[in-house]
């Protein structure tokens, strides 16, 4: 089975690796970033199961201390298995083994569907947990949205509108890019963040519990428009290289280590519980239009 679907008018790929997205084209104009490594050779990395960094590459669970460095959990390197195709979706497949269980001490079996309806691509994520006891995770996403950048439109004409006014304050980070407990006031009564080359000079910019659930990529010269529906997912993120002509939309379940944290993953901010035996399921929704 192929990676690849199209069917009206959209067309996805998705990698083997990590159950990346690496193209959504609606009338065949591709909306994610084209993976240039020159500023980032990633195009929509999946959060699992731990959002962020944690603290010295380290987290403690019933007395034992696992050690994790990667940024973003695991489950972004690992191969998953295309386990069905339909006519309009893609079910991909990754589960706990021997080598995942030395990192991160439970079973599980996580599932990534991309199910195109209209011109739009739902992203959904389940969790199920494998184990007889409680399962401790997080989960996100990470897509990369490309800006068209040229003579005409420069990085400064494209703006991230939230569907409602928001009076909301961003967390501040470390230089090693762990939360600090103060936040900074960010939006007033407002709905507009608009991009330029230094906005992320200090990590990406996160914000949690916000009224809308939805918030979209635009540009001031022309139609195109880029929506996300980011329904439960408490926290959301942008974030680009600089002055790269790309910006990630990253909604998350869960947010990196606090500087302050104790390390035990029961403690963990934002980190979901799941019962034995449950499973957990988060959605998604892309809309191109142009």
């Amino acid at each position: 089975m192929e990676n690849t679907l199209k069917y009206g008018n959209v067309e996805i790929e998705v990698l083997s690796t990590g159950a990346e997205l690496s193209s959504y084209k609606v009338n065949g104009n591709e909306f994610i970033w084209e993976r240039n490594p020159e500023f980032w050779p990633n195009s929509s990395p999946v959060l699992f199961p731990f959002v962020g960094i944690l603290k010295d590459g380290k987290y403690i669970f019933k007395n034992k201390e696992y050690s994790m460095t990667t940024r973003h959990g695991i489950a972004r390197y690992e191969d998953f298995d295309l386990v069905e195709k339909g006519e309009n979706f893609l079910k991909f497949k990754f589960s706990s083994d021997e080598e995942t269980l030395k990192k991160y001490p439970f079973e599980f079996d996580f599932f990534m569907t991309y199910t195109i309806i209209d011109n739009s691509l739902e992203i959904k994520y389940e969790v199920i947990n494998k184990n007889n006891e409680d399962m401790y995770f997080s989960l996100g996403a990470h897509p990369a949205f490309a800006l068209e950048i040229n003579e005409n439109i420069k990085l400064e004409d494209y703006f991230l509108e939230f569907e409602k006014e928001e009076t909301a304050q961003i967390y501040q980070l470390r230089t090693d890019a762990l939360i600090l407990n103060e936040k900074k006031d960010y939006l007033k009564n407002e709905k507009i963040i608009k991009l330029n080359k230094n906005i992320f000079d200090n990590d990406a910019i996160i914000f949690k519990d916000l009224n809308s659930t939805k918030v979209a990529l635009k540009c001031n010269k022309n139609e195109r428009k880029l929506t996300m529906d980011y329904g439960k997912f408490p926290f959301i993120a942008f974030w680009s290289k600089p002055a790269a002509p790309f910006v990630c939309i990253e909604p998350w379940f869960g947010i990196s280590d606090f500087a302050n944290c104790s390390g035990k993953l029961e403690e963990k901010t934002g980190i979901l519980k799941l019962d034995k035996n449950k499973s957990f399921t988060a959605k998604l929704l892309l809309t191109g239009s142009l």
